[in-house]
């Protein structure tokens, strides 16, 4: 997860510190990273709360999944702008949404599926195969 990262709280300190108010910053919190659940490798705690400390303006959306939803937070996003604070939209999301094998598990954050398994999915998600797959 890359907010378990030094320059990612770096950069975030920083938009706070010199008001860099034209920013709207998305986070896809799944909690997953590539070894299990982050509350149980690392929890990043209460992120809303440290990103206000922190001197952002934070929103949240609870379905991350729903492009609509996504649409309508990214907008009221852009009304937060230019009030000398950057804003941060935390987004959550389930991995693998939309496909019964990948959803809930950490382990496909690294690999891809095998060609049975991509086949699933494209049917899982109503989407046509691409000509050349």
């Amino acid at each position: 997860m890359k907010l378990q990262e030094g320059q990612i709280w770096e950069a975030l300190m920083f938009a706070a510190a010199k008001k860099v108010d034209n920013v709207i910053a998305t986070i896809d919190y799944n909690g997953r990273q590539i070894d299990g659940d982050t509350d149980d490798v690392l929890s990043l705690g209460n992120l809303h709360a440290k990103l206000e400390a922190f001197g952002w303006t934070v929103l949240e959306e609870k379905n991350g999944n729903d492009l609509e939803a996504v649409i309508g937070i990214l907008e009221k996003a852009k009304t937060e702008t230019g009030k000398d604070k950057p804003v941060a939209i935390i987004l959550h999301t389930e991995m693998g949404f939309g496909v019964d094998y990948m959803m809930g598990s950490h382990s496909w954050h690294g690999k891809a599926p095998n060609d049975e398994q991509l086949d699933t999915a494209f049917k899982q998600l109503y989407l046509e195969a691409p000509a050349d797959y």
